[in-house]
């Protein structure tokens, strides 16, 4: 028996811990696929694709986990787009497949297929519509006059029966969006709230003893609401739970997360989205 733990500091190279030490260094092959990607309504897909690394046995690094040479497709309707591979420092792994000629639409079904030399991988996500978002207010961090926090409020009721997501980027430090910490919930859920408190992310740029989930004054923001799928929303709710109960903001031990990937792990994710900005005084 395995268990499956995140490497959080940027989503997504998965680890597994085995039962049984062995000095046999692993070959990424055996290990199962793992897939992070996502689309979004105006926005090109992004697809990582990795192996799942066992820290028990000898490895040379993780580059050798990445798998560059993968066929990576989407398919929008009878439509087939075959994506790129290139570099790209914003992304951990730091080499992902997308493609300039494919913008997500609301209401349209993508299926990922991902075919390497022994693996092969599929899933199928649709954009729903996006919830709307009134301008963000900002507040001082409680007990603090230094700090703040960025709330967000949708515009209109949520969806009791819809589940939904925030990401966030800091313009000072970030170059791209980065999920909030705890910012993944259903409509019920924000019914009751009224509003939704946005923390900063957690990712490879912070440590344990510099991270901190406010916000400093002069940080430009933009908070990213996204309506999910069900089988997106058990992923994302379990991340969040575990990365909440591990005790360290980089290594999540509790449990696996859900995978809507047939062939493999990780999910694809397709978001309908809306953007707000607001500058920190």
């Amino acid at each position: 028996m395995t268990t499956i733990i995140r490497y959080t500091a940027l989503l997504f190279i998965t680890i597994i811990l085995s039962s049984c030490y062995s000095d046999e260094p692993e070959s990424p092959a055996k290990m199962p696929l793992v897939i992070e990607g996502w689309i979004e309504n105006g926005e090109a897909p992004i697809v990582m694709v990795t192996h799942a690394v066992d820290l028990t046995k000898p490895s040379a690094s993780f580059d050798g986990f990445v798998e560059k040479w993968s066929r990576v497709s989407i398919f929008d309707g009878d439509k087939q787009y075959i994506l790129t591979g290139r570099i790209d420092k914003n992304y951990t792994p730091d080499f992902i497949f997308t493609s300039s000629k494919l913008k997500g639409e609301v209401g349209h079904t993508y299926r990922l297929l991902v075919e390497t030399e022994t693996d092969t991988a599929e899933a199928v996500a649709t954009i729903l519509p996006p919830p709307a978002l009134l301008p963000l207010t900002v507040k001082p961090a409680p007990g603090c006059d230094t700090l703040y926090t960025i709330c967000a409020t949708i515009d209109g009721a949520a969806d009791e029966n819809g589940y939904y997501k925030f990401f966030a980027r800091s313009d000072k430090t970030e170059s791209r969006f980065y999920a909030s910490y705890l910012g993944t919930f259903t409509g019920a859920e924000y019914n009751r709230a009224g509003e939704w408190q946005i923390s900063r992310g957690v990712h490879s740029t912070y440590s344990d003893d510099d991270f901190e989930h406010f916000y400093h004054s002069g940080d430009r923001v933009t908070v990213k609401l996204c309506a999910l799928q069900t089988s997106v929303y058990d992923f994302w709710s379990t991340y969040d739970k575990s990365v909440g109960i591990s005790n360290n903001l980089f290594f999540s031990f509790a449990t696996n997360c859900p995978s809507n990937i047939r062939g493999g792990l990780g999910y694809w994710a397709a978001y309908g989205h809306t953007r707000r900005t607001v500058r920190i005084p």
